[in-house]
């Protein structure tokens, strides 16, 4: 068969690429050896703006306290702490017979039945004053009864015997929250079949 001769504009488009190719080459590798790879690849042109990381932010949510404050630890009876203000009560000429009792934290003071309580009176087996939790101080003569002096003595019983319970005698009575100091006015003496002292009583928050 004949050879066909390439077309004349074909051929040299083909040269003036390969021309372009060759000089493109050239100049990448004169970049390269004079500025290193380095500095062609971080060129502003080679640059991406990457994100900026934003910082944490952590926000705490403090709930607002209950109403009415801290509830006050449960206890029983007379353990009721008072308010921070709260002034003595007293009470003259209580007679309380054998088997009742009081709760310091009464206002006004009242005898309750049964045996126990803050400050009860218990007559059998000659065992006087007795308290289903607090303890008692018997003061000396010597010693004048007052919220001060209550608070000095240490010498704590869980009960104070019927032979004590003389005329004029004081006893102090604690509990948690309160200080009572009872003066006898009466020692224990029957009446129609009923045993009953009779004292006065006054009663301070204990404070801290």
């Amino acid at each position: 068969m004949p050879l066909v001769p390439p077309e004349p504009g074909r051929g040299r488009r083909l040269v003036e690429v390969a021309t372009l190719v060759s000089a493109l080459t050239g100049v990448v590798g004169l970049l390269l050896g004079f500025f290193g790879l380095p500095a062609v690849v971080n060129s502003p042109t080679a640059r991406v703006n990457a994100p900026v990381a934003q910082p944490a932010v952590t926000v705490t949510v403090t709930a607002p306290p209950p109403a009415g404050g801290t509830p006050a630890e449960s206890g029983g009876q007379g353990s009721t702490p008072p308010p921070a203000d709260a002034k003595p009560i007293s009470k003259v000429g209580i007679r309380m017979p054998t088997g009742y009792h009081v709760v310091l934290s009464d206002d006004p003071i009242e005898l309750r039945e049964g045996y126990g309580g803050d400050l009860g009176y218990d007559s059998g087996m000659n065992l006087g004053f007795e308290s289903s939790g607090g303890e008692f101080v018997a003061l000396d003569r010597s010693q004048q009864g007052s919220l001060e002096t209550c608070k000095a003595d240490t010498r704590f019983a869980d009960s104070i015997n019927k032979s004590r319970l003389i005329k004029g005698a004081q006893v102090c009575v604690y509990t948690d929250s309160f200080i009572g100091l009872a003066i006898i006015r009466e020692a224990p003496q029957e009446r129609d079949g009923k045993e009953f002292v009779t004292f006065d009583l006054t009663v301070w928050p204990k404070g801290p």
